[in-house]
């Protein structure tokens, strides 16, 4: 479990440094069924509907970018996990 959890926080800090996110994305990839997902995922965003409406923009461009550095990120760790890929 806590092997998970650094591998977990390794990622989400190259993901992010915003701290909603941050506790977002490493609760969602911690949870252990796609339910606890949905409810996360559910109550993330009707959290963020109740923010001013400059707030609610702040976090969907941070949004934005984080999954605009996924596929980076999944490179990166793909290359991590399997040295041969590098080669």
């Amino acid at each position: 479990m806590l092997n998970k959890y650094a591998r977990v926080r390794e990622f989400v800090n190259r993901l992010t440094d915003d701290p909603t996110f941050s506790t977002f994305f490493t609760l969602y990839l911690m949870a252990d069924t796609e339910a606890e997902k949905e409810v996360l995922t559910q109550k993330l965003w009707q959290e963020i509907a109740t923010l001013s409406p400059a707030e609610q923009s702040l976090l969907r461009a941070e949004f934005t970018r984080c999954f605009l550095k996924l596929p980076s990120l999944a490179s990166q760790l793909l290359v991590k996990i399997t040295p041969a890929a590098a080669a």
